[in-house]
């Protein structure tokens, strides 16, 4: 490889190795059929109108994808080193990752340090009152919620910020204080000369630093994307008014005053499709319901339906800064966790070397009373759930995956000691789309016993119910499986694995605060490779109670993602979960056993390489489990609900896969905005999603079926340009894709890739 190509250019310059011409000139040729050969397995399922598992006659060779060669195989180029694939460590907890390669610089290490990213700014910026004024006239009489205060407020709160603290240390960041001159300016602007005997008023200061001139601030804007807006063309309106990058197509100007066009019939007609299509979704659902399901909560009401944190009203669990403030002054009440937490202190009883406590009746204290009745989850083969993924699991790609059929969705993986502090980030990580309700769970991760019971009543006191208008919770997940260092090495994650006492503590705990919201876990089948004790921890979760759902990954934290998930090690899991259930259905028929007859079911569900339908049924019929979850395979192909719920493979052409992207795309502008600011951040993402996407390989160019997500083919060409446009594993073909929906590039553009899917390992990928 030359050094020219080892160092790619801007945007607007580099040229996508595998893709010549626009994206309108791509076209499409008829795909080719797939030749399987499947027998039905014999179950009972066979005969109920399910769907099955079917056999397929597959190639014993693993490891490789095999490309047929007659067309699509590229056989003068080298095939891609195995060691530049893709790291799917990246799919879970890769957020709070570090680089371990500059361990000892401190501004290396935290989340996501070794990458680089594009942020848009703007020379000069509109203010948030003035975004949405239908008219221009309008801006002259509209006042700024932002303005207004006293200079001797403005000077109270400069002396506060200037004790201790300096610039560059979290100190005065990047506020400047006012020339005396501007003060003395501002004197005379509010009455001139004091006279005698006279107060002085202290004088009005602007605290607004954005513009409240249109013409002003559309001078300075950049040039405008072509094309219409996708949220207007959608809904009939945009929220980002005057800052929307499309602004051409829904603004005009008349009489020498511009304005901004609604379409009024278009807007009420999405808005009525949209509350028939919750409607319908919350009365099929099998999700049993809280008495308080529709019951609005106090703080809803400073987050009105249309203000600017919730433009569309489809934003749920949107938690305002008051709250998050409670939470970091240690002001918001928590009861059932002080008293579980003095209960926990309270045991003084002899610990074992796993953190069980050991038989000791002169200590004994008692648990407190029972937690209150749990609303039941339903799980079962037609439930396929969406795995909680860190980065590439947010709001956008989740809606995409609920629309294509996925049962349960989950958030990004929130650490609790960051909640209890009002981290902005970590709360913006448990909103959700009002789509995903009433099946959406909020998976969280911590250390100690105490920080995890005290967020787990956080969560459940401010989302108590599964699909109300403002907010859902339909259960708590805690996350036991996460391999990361950062977070294996301070005792979370898959570390808590090896201290079976403290998880114990902690679901039980989770369990009696979390009101009538279920709790699930997440585990793996141990720590290190040959030593599994996930059936041990199982047996005792199941006789404890404490959780409705668990989650079973069949690999070890020492495994990460290296070779295939053990379905055998599944199977065995699910095996045991059933006998303890008979022996439980046995022990309730006597009237002794009244707390075994109460004990709500545990269901257990599947994680590993699911990639198909062949996969998802081979998982609920073989191994026995009551679902199966999917985490890379719906990054890689979202369309894999549909293909469960049909039965059989979908051969996605390339313009139906790209019609995907540009509904990830759409969602991205609704939900961080159609400005400056949003373009770049939903580009950012979804250059991430495309960053899995292009290992998809098309079922009519595979010569053995089922595909397995482990193989990595050789270089491939499809059946049109577009087709191969969308497999390069090349980061600059991945931004021409986004650009056929968000437009150019800037010039300034930069993005790295999070994994190494391509064969330029050393590339930093600046487009």
């Amino acid at each position: 490889m030359s050094s020219e190509e080892q160092t790619p250019g801007p945007a607007a310059t580099a040229e996508p190795a595998m893709a010549k011409r626009s994206a309108e000139h791509l076209e499409e040729k008829p795909a080719a059929p797939v030749e399987t050969v499947t027998e039905p397995t014999p179950t009972a399922a066979s005969t109920s109108g399910q769907p099955v598992a079917k056999k397929i006659r597959t190639d014993p060779r693993d490891g490789e994808a095999a490309i047929k060669t007659a067309g699509f195989l590229v056989l003068s180029t080298p095939r891609i080193d195995p060691s530049t694939v893709a790291n799917d460590d990246n799919a879970e907890a890769a957020r709070h990752e570090g680089d371990d390669r500059d361990r000892g610089k401190k501004r290396d290490r935290g989340q996501n340090k070794a990458r680089k990213f594009h942020f848009a700014k703007e020379s000069v910026k509109l203010c948030n009152s003035f975004v949405l004024l239908p008219r221009e006239s309008l801006f002259a009489s509209a006042a700024c919620e932002f303005a207004g205060g006293t200079s001797a407020r403005w000077n109270n709160a400069a002396d506060k910020r200037g004790k201790g603290r300096g610039k560059g240390k979290g100190g005065n960041r990047g506020q400047e204080q006012e020339a005396p001159e501007k003060v003395e300016e501002q004197k005379e602007e509010a009455g001139g000369e004091k006279k005698e005997g006279e107060t002085e008023a202290p004088p009005v200061r602007q605290l607004c630093a954005y513009t409240h001139v249109l013409r002003d601030y559309l001078k300075s804007k950049k040039e405008d994307i072509d094309g219409v807006c996708p949220v207007w063309e959608k809904r009939g309106w945009c929220a980002s008014g005057w800052r929307c990058r499309w602004l051409k197509s829904h603004s005009k100007e008349e009489d020498g005053e511009l304005m901004l066009v609604i379409d009024e019939e278009r807007r009420k007609a999405y808005e009525a499709s949209m509350a028939e299509q919750m409607k319908q979704k919350i009365a099929n659902s099998k999700v049993i319901k809280g008495a308080n399901d529709d019951r609005p909560q106090d703080w809803e009401k400073e987050v009105p339906v249309g203000g600017f944190d919730d433009p569309y009203g489809e934003c749920i669990n949107n938690v305002p800064m008051s709250v998050k403030i409670t939470l970091r002054k240690n002001q918001f009440p928590l009861p059932k966790s002080k008293i579980y937490n003095a209960f926990i202190d309270a045991q003084k009883k002899e610990r074992g070397p796993d953190g069980d406590i050991l038989e000791d009746r002169a200590s004994y204290v008692e648990e407190p009373v029972r937690a209150e009745e749990k609303r039941k989850l339903y799980i079962g083969r037609e439930t396929p759930l969406l795995a909680p993924l860190t980065t590439t699991g947010n709001m956008p790609f989740r809606r995409l995956c609920s629309s294509l059929g996925a049962a349960l969705t989950y958030s990004e993986m929130a650490m609790t000691l960051p909640l209890l502090q009002g981290h902005k980030p970590e709360w913006a990580l448990l909103k959700a789309h009002s789509s995903e309700l009433p099946h959406f769970g909020a998976q969280i991760c911590g250390t100690r016993p105490d920080t995890v019971i005290r967020a787990t009543e956080a969560l459940c006191t401010l989302f108590p119910s599964a699909s109300s208008p403002r907010h859902g919770l339909s259960l708590v997940d805690l996350n036991c499986g996460c391999p990361i260092d950062l977070v294996y090495k301070q005792g979370g994650g898959s570390a808590l694995l090896d201290s079976q006492g403290k998880l114990l503590r902690m679901l039980s705990g989770m369990n009696y605060v979390s009101g009538e919201t279920p709790i699930t876990v997440k585990v793996r089948m141990g720590c290190k490779d040959g030593h599994p004790t996930a059936q041990k921890l199982v047996h005792k979760l199941y006789d404890k109670g404490c959780v409705q759902a668990i989650t079973l990954h069949g690999r070890s934290r020492q495994q990460r993602y290296t070779r295939s998930a053990d379905w055998t090690y599944i199977a065995e899991t699910a095996a045991l979960i059933k006998s303890l259930k008979e022996t439980s259905d046995a022990a309730a028929d006597t009237a002794a056993e009244k707390e075994a007859r109460e004990k709500l079911p545990v269901y257990l569900v599947g994680n590993g390489d699911c990639y198909s339908h062949i996969d998802y049924y081979n998982g609920i019929e073989q191994s026995g489990v009551d679902s199966v979850m999917i985490a890379r395979g719906a990054l890689i192909k979202p369309w894999i609900f549909e293909e469960i719920a049909a039965g059989q493979y979908l051969d996605k052409s390339a313009t139906e896969r790209l019609a995907y992207v540009g509904d990830f795309a759409r969602y991205g502008l609704e939900y961080w905005g159609a400005d400056e600011l949003g373009v770049a951040t939903t580009r950012r993402f979804l250059l991430e999603y495309l960053g899995f996407s292009c290992r998809y390989v098309p079922l009519g160019i595979l010569e053995r079926l089922p595909p397995k997500i482990q193989d990595r083919p050789p270089l491939w060409k499809g059946r049109s340009e577009l087709e191969t446009l969308m497999g390069s594993g090349d980061y600059r073909d991945w931004i021409k894709i986004t650009e056929m929906f968000l437009g150019k590039a800037p010039e300034d553009f930069y993005f790295t890739p999070k994994h190494k899917s391509n064969a330029y390992e050393s590339i930093e990928a600046e487009g």
